[in-house]
């Protein structure tokens, strides 16, 4: 679990990111390098069923992320303006769901993201 979420983050910081290597954050909209960000989940991480759920985790600061909780309204309501209204709600709705996560199921997500974030570093030249 720990790689497949140390290359999510990457992945995520990266995906967010300009052409210079800086994120916007969702909540707060403070410009921030993406090596100082947090991939900001708006559903608790502990919700497997959308713990890596693309849509569910965005770049944040790291102020909105672990000193105001995430400042999950207005992630919210930023989820809804970039992705289409009633996400966040549809991401709500999916964390009720029950998965099972078991060895191959992070070593399959840890192998994915690992490939998207050398992925996102060529195009963005990071």
């Amino acid at each position: 679990m720990k790689k497949a979420d140390k290359y999510f983050s990457e992945y995520i910081r990266l995906r967010d990111s300009d052409n210079y290597g800086n994120i916007i954050c969702i909540t707060c909209s403070k410009v921030i390098p993406y090596e100082e960000a947090d991939a900001g989940h708006f559903i608790d991480r502990s919700h497997k069923a959308t713990r890596y759920d693309e849509r569910n985790v965005n770049g944040q600061c790291r102020t909105c992320n672990r000193f105001q909780s995430g400042r999950q309204y207005e992630h919210g309501l930023a989820i809804d303006l970039k992705y289409g209204a009633g996400t966040a709600d549809e991401l709500l709705n999916k964390s009720k769901e029950t998965i099972k996560a078991g060895k191959q199921f992070y070593e399959e997500k840890a192998e994915y993201y690992r490939k998207e974030s050398l992925n996102e570093r060529r195009l963005r030249g990071h």
